[in-house]
C-alpha cells in the first residue's frame, strides 16, 4: 500500500512538473509570436533567433554588446533595431552570399529582464519584464493616494530621463506617454501636487489630478467632458479644504453665467 502510495505521489509529482514546462513553453511561443507580428518590437538584450540556412540551424543570442553575427557572413549592429529592421538585414546578407538559398529567421524566446519602480510608491520594488511591456504595468499595482500619474519619470540605462504622462495615455490613447520598457530602466513615481474631485451634472465625474495652471474651466470642460444639458449652471458649489480659511473646509458659491 506504501509503495502504491508513492508512485502514484511521485506521478503526481512528474506530472505537475511537465504541466508547468508546457504552461511556460507555451508562454514563450505566444510572446515570440507576438513580438514577430509587432513593428516596434525592438531586439533585447538576450533575445534568442534562429536562422535556418540550407538546412543549416544557427542560433544567435543577443549580448549587451548588441552586435550580431549572421552565419560567419558578417556582424550587424542591431542597437535600437526593429525585429523587422533586423529581419531586413539578415535577408539583404544572406542573398547577397546566397541569392538562390532559402532563409528562415525567427525570434526563438524574447528577453526578459528587470526594471526597479521607486518615488511615491507603496514599496520600492524590482519587476520582472520584457521589451512588450509597458510602463503602466509596472507604475500601476504600486501607486499610493499620493501618487501622480502625471509625472513619472524613467531614467534609462544611459542615465536619460524622460517624464511621462499616463493620464494622457490612458484617456486620450496617446501610447508615447506609455512607453515599452527596456533594460536598465528605473521608474520614478512623484507626488501629486493637486488632486480634486468633480460630481453632480457633468458627463464624466470623477477625481483628477490638475497640472499646474490648469482651473476650474479646464476641470469641468476638458476633465469631466463639459455639463449635462440639465445643468443650472448658476448654482455651482467650490469645497476647498487645502488652504481653507477654516479647518472644516469652506465652500464657495460660483456661477458660470
Amino acid at each position: 500500500m506504501k509503495k502504491t502510495a508513492l508512485i502514484l505521489i511521485c506521478m503526481l509529482c512528474l506530472s505537475f512538473v511537465f504541466s508547468q514546462e508546457s504552461s511556460l513553453a507555451d508562454e514563450l511561443q505566444y510572446k515570440a509570436s507576438l513580438a514577430m507580428s509587432s513593428s516596434d518590437y525592438k531586439v533585447t538584450a538576450g533575445d534568442v533567433y534562429s536562422l535556418v540556412l540550407s538546412n543549416t540551424v544557427y542560433p544567435i543570442i543577443i549580448d549587451t554588446t548588441y552586435k550580431m553575427r549572421v552565419a560567419n557572413l558578417s556582424v550587424i549592429d542591431v542597437a535600437g533595431k526593429t525585429f523587422l529592421e533586423v529581419k531586413a538585414l539578415v535577408e539583404q546578407i544572406i542573398s547577397r552570399n546566397y541569392p538562390m538559398s532559402g532563409i528562415q529567421f525567427t525570434l526563438q524566446v524574447p528577453a526578459a529582464f528587470k526594471v526597479i519602480v521607486n518615488g511615491e510608491v507603496a514599496s520600492v520594488s524590482e519587476h520582472n519584464v520584457w521589451a512588450l511591456s509597458r510602463l503602466s504595468s509596472v507604475v500601476g499595482p504600486q501607486l499610493t493616494s499620493y501618487s501622480s500619474t502625471r509625472n513619472v519619470i524613467v531614467t534609462s540605462q544611459s542615465g536619460k530621463k524622460s517624464t511621462y504622462d499616463l493620464f494622457k495615455a490612458s484617456r486620450d490613447g496617446d501610447l508615447s506617454q506609455n512607453p515599452y520598457l527596456r533594460p536598465g530602466d528605473v521608474v520614478t513615481v512623484q507626488r501629486l501636487s493637486r488632486r480634486v474631485t468633480i460630481a453632480g451634472a457633468v458627463e464624466r465625474p470623477g477625481t483628477y489630478e490638475l497640472l499646474e495652471g490648469e482651473n476650474l474651466k479646464d476641470l469641468v470642460e476638458k476633465y469631466a467632458s463639459n455639463v449635462t444639458p440639465v445643468a443650472d449652471t448658476s448654482r455651482i458649489e467650490l469645497i476647498r479644504y487645502v488652504n481653507s480659511s477654516f479647518i472644516e473646509g469652506e465652500k464657495l458659491f460660483l456661477s458660470k453665467n
